[in-house]
């Protein structure tokens, strides 16, 4: 049975899009901030956020599910 993931997802107020190359950038920020990573072992490099959004990505293709990323509609 081959599994369809949706492309993205809609409320009034924010959009859970599939992972794009855009979101990279924005993501490594998050990950490199040792604030936001300060109860997880590490903050991470840009080469290794970068790894993780392709295996977010990678898993939900092959899951059908998984994280999505996070837009806030203004």
């Amino acid at each position: 049975m081959e599994c369809v993931l949706a492309t993205h997802l809609r409320t009034n107020r924010l959009a859970l899009p599939r992972w794009r190359p855009s979101n990279k950038e924005p993501f490594a920020r998050l990950n490199a901030d040792p604030m936001v990573k300060e109860h997880c072992p590490s903050a991470l490099t840009r080469v290794e956020s970068d790894a993780f959004a392709d295996r977010i990505e990678a898993g939900s293709i092959a899951l059908g599910y998984g994280l999505w990323a996070f837009e806030h509609d203004r």
